[in-house]
């Protein structure tokens, strides 16, 4: 398995969101609620995502398993806002 690319756009969207993250470069295998991600801040996280993106996420997506690590989430992003992204 190859290493997932998260964009700087992105983890800078997340930083926002996770308040013991620090400054540097977010890893994919980074436990979201580790870094301070809470019921409060993923409905937040969501909103922001589905502004900054011009998208609107699928329910199919919204469960535990997407908001596990910060590569899970964007693994199950990526495809929506990449079309959204190809689109503009």
């Amino acid at each position: 398995m190859t290493a997932t690319q998260i964009p700087s756009d992105f983890q800078e969207l997340l930083h926002a969101h996770l308040p013991f993250a620090g400054t540097g470069a977010l890893d994919e295998s980074s436990d979201l609620s580790g870094l301070g991600l809470d019921s409060m801040s993923t409905v937040q996280l969501l909103a922001d995502i589905e502004a900054q993106y011009d998208v609107e996420l699928p329910d199919e997506i919204l469960n535990e398993a997407t908001f596990a690590t910060v590569g899970s989430l964007w693994r199950s992003l990526s495809p929506i806002v990449g079309a959204a992204s190809t689109e503009s």
